[in-house]
């Protein structure tokens, strides 16, 4: 794992400093498709969740508003706790010695589009996979346009026009240039990342190309009346140059009528990711996040900045994790985008924010990313294509609809699975390593929130991610794990009370997931339980089945497990293992996934979905 600071350059919740202790809070989460408002206020010493509202979400036509959305949650809390919030639309605020009003608005977003980012220059496959690293973490996606004279010095043998291998010629050059162009006009850029060495195969001029390149751009969109600024001028490039650091100036000079440029530590290695990182986060906050409808009056609402939703959400599970001292990952499934953020104790952090992929108006990404296979294969029951994408059709013209029945419910959540499948495999080209065992899981968005049964929402983790050894499975019904980390900012303590008081309540149970060499119908692992009364009990769990062993909210055990020889339950092929402290229990109980790793299902039709519905019914999903 590579460490990573606070995207945007933002601080952790342990480090701020000068923090108020403010009676209540208001918090708006803007997603594409809800906006969800929180309240938090004091209740016998404790912060608390005290109410909360939902209405869709207006940055799009008729409104195109965000703040119309923010004011109607508002609404449905006015009317739950019976004081007032808003006044001329505007948040009353501080807090009034009648209850009305709040001392503290803040608002994270997730809704808008990704920043659209063009890595410039000598861009090696290294500098490529490094540059992807460092937007991982953000709303942005990130596509590779080499200097044609970098292609050309790295690819001697091109064969050119007239199809004989060999140096390349001005005609092939000229055609290099012009798809290159052709890559930043499907892009459409808003910010541009220079990255390469002096000493590279083709010297400094892939940086000199990059910025002509750039030029070009900029006098193509000024011929076709492209876009403007607020005073009436092109609008300019935003660039972030983290190449050889003695041409920074002469880059400045050649962008200095199109683009502004802001210099970083030169990127040449993993450890220089954060200074991108904090650049390219800054920039979305000016050129997506100001951008959406209403932006400017939510702003003038709080004050500190509306920040994104990922950047609050890794900001807590950082937090958690050195808090606790464990390995957190955190999944949030939402309506356009798909996070997932893994944070380790010693500071260890991997961020993925899939943009694009989500399962309200970007569901028909899932479907052309994973395919019809992958989707379907998680339903117990044969359907059409022309069903599938029917489905499709209509979830991304209605977004805000739910689920009207059984077979409409497990097809969202099989988009779910998929969503979350393809940001892990996207965190695994990112990061180029195998992903930790994780301690602890966090599940939040709509569709692993809300999901009728809990047993469902287990069964969409660990079909999805996969986990491996011993973990714990925690839903976030309320939806307050992708705020909590913007709170923090401002009230660290009521982020911490109000996260053990009510945001994570909902732990589902403990999850041993055997692996290694496990065998279908054959004993994969016998587990001991020894609950707090004394009372033991031992089950035999077979491969290719899920067992729950009743362990219950507020009920501990120990556990003791005693593999197959083949089969690993974290400590090697074989080996017992004896757990050192109590486990928890939980709303589902102490889960035994003896299924194996990688998951497997049957290839069969009829036998994939009896296993389906036998695994959905020992969860109880």
């Amino acid at each position: 794992m590579y460490t990573q600071p606070y995207p945007e350059g933002g601080q952790g919740p342990a480090q701020m400093q000068n923090s108020v202790t403010p009676n209540s809070l208001l918090v708006a989460d803007c997603g594409a498709v809800f906006t969800k408002v929180s309240l938090f206020g004091l209740v016998e010493g404790q912060y608390r969740l005290m109410a909360r509202g939902e209405a869709p979400s207006t940055i799009k036509p008729p409104l195109e508003d965000l703040s119309e959305g923010i004011i109607q949650a508002i609404n449905v809390i006015e009317f739950v706790t019976g004081r007032k919030f808003v006044e001329e639309k505007h948040i009353v605020s501080p807090e009034r010695s009648n209850g009305d009003g709040v001392d503290i608005f803040i608002a994270t977003l997730s809704a808008g589009d990704p920043l659209r980012v063009a890595t410039l220059g000598a861009v090696s496959p290294e500098l490529e996979r490094l540059s992807e690293q460092a937007v991982s973490g953000l709303y942005a996606q990130v596509q590779a346009v080499p200097s044609p004279s970098y292609v050309a010095a790295t690819t001697p043998a091109a064969v050119g026009p007239a199809g004989a291998a060999g140096s390349w010629t001005q005609e092939r050059v000229a055609q290099e240039w012009e798809r290159q162009l052709n890559h930043l006009r499907e892009l459409q850029p808003q910010t541009a990342l220079i990255v390469g060495a002096a000493d590279g195969p083709a010297g400094p001029a892939p940086l000199q190309e990059a910025c002509q390149l750039l030029i070009n751009m900029a006098r193509e969109t000024a011929q076709q009346g492209g876009a403007l600024a607020p005073d009436g001028t092109p609008k300019r490039y935003s660039v972030v140059y983290a190449g050889a650091p003695q041409y920074v100036e002469a880059v400045r000079r050649m962008l200095q009528n199109v683009a502004d440029v802001t210099r970083v530590e030169s990127l040449t290695n993993p450890t220089q990711l954060g200074s991108v990182s904090a650049a390219i986060g800054s920039l979305h906050e000016h050129e997506g996040l100001e951008q959406i409808p209403g932006y400017e009056r939510v702003r003038n609402w709080s004050r500190a900045n509306p920040v994104a939703s990922a950047t609050s959400l890794s900001s807590l599970v950082r937090f958690l994790a050195q808090h606790y001292a464990m390995n957190v990952t955190a999944v949030d499934v939402g309506g356009s985008t798909t996070t997932i953020m893994l944070a380790g104790e010693q500071g260890e952090f991997i961020p993925m924010v899939n943009t694009g992929v989500g399962v309200g108006p970007n569901i028909g990404d899932v479907l052309q990313k994973a395919g019809l296979q992958r989707i379907t294969r998680w339903l117990p029951f044969l359907i059409s294509e022309d069903e599938v994408r029917q489905f499709v059709l209509n979830h991304m013209l209605h977004p805000q609809s739910l689920p009207t029945d059984s077979r409409e419910l497990a097809l969202m959540q099989a988009f779910a699975r998929e969503a979350i499948a393809l940001t892990v495999e996207a965190a695994r080209t990112s990061s180029h390593i195998e992903l930790p065992d994780t301690d602890l899981i966090l599940a939040t968005g709509g569709v692993l929130s809300h999901a009728p049964k809990y047993g469902q929402v287990a069964m969409m983790l660990l079909d999805a991610l996969q986990p491996r050894g011993v973990t714990s499975l925690v839903v976030d019904s309320t939806m307050l794990i992708s705020q909590l980390g913007a709170v923090a900012t401002v009230a660290p303590v009521m982020a911490v009370q109000v996260n053990e008081n009510d945001a994570v309540s909902h732990r589902l149970g403990t999850c041993v997931i055997p692996f290694g060499n496990v065998q279908q119908g054959q004993l994969a692992v016998r587990v001991g339980v020894e609950y707090s009364n004394g009372r033991q009990l031992n089950v035999d769990v077979m491969g290719g089945t899920i067992e729950v062993i009743p362990l219950q909210v507020n009920e501990q055990a120990l556990l003791t497990l005693f593999p197959a020889p083949t089969v690993d339950v974290g400590l090697g092929p074989g080996e017992r293992a004896r757990a050192a402290e109590e486990i928890d229990g939980g709303l589902i109980g102490l889960i035994i996934d003896a299924r194996g790793r990688p998951l497997a299902l049957p290839g069969d039709d009829t036998e994939r979905q009896a296993r389906l519905l036998q695994w959905s019914q020992a969860l109880g999903a």
